[in-house]
């Protein structure tokens, strides 16, 4: 399961609070919400400091968002990692 919390920081940033695991129909959830924000938000924060599991098609998701206007914050080394190596090792 994995839980998303919105809180706006400002007129053009929303932080997007993770919690859980980023799987499969979660990574499509997470994909929809922060396309979604950036509808409204010239930028989102992802809040990945309660991330604890990711899988293929979550890594997929987060690394295909656009980076110009998304940023991971909290992210916790696993995450960064899997990101890095695109969950291979």
């Amino acid at each position: 399961m994995l839980k998303i919390t919105t809180t706006e920081r400002n007129g053009h940033t929303v932080v997007l609070k993770l919690e859980g695991k980023i799987i499969d129909q979660w990574a499509a959830l997470l994909d929809h919400e922060c396309r979604t924000a950036l509808q409204h938000h010239s930028q989102v924060e992802l809040d990945c400091a309660a991330v604890d599991f990711m899988d293929q098609r979550g890594i997929e998701v987060m690394k295909n968002l656009p980076r110009k206007h998304v940023t991971l914050i909290g992210a916790p080394g696993f995450v960064m990692e899997l990101l890095q190596t695109g969950g291979r090792s």
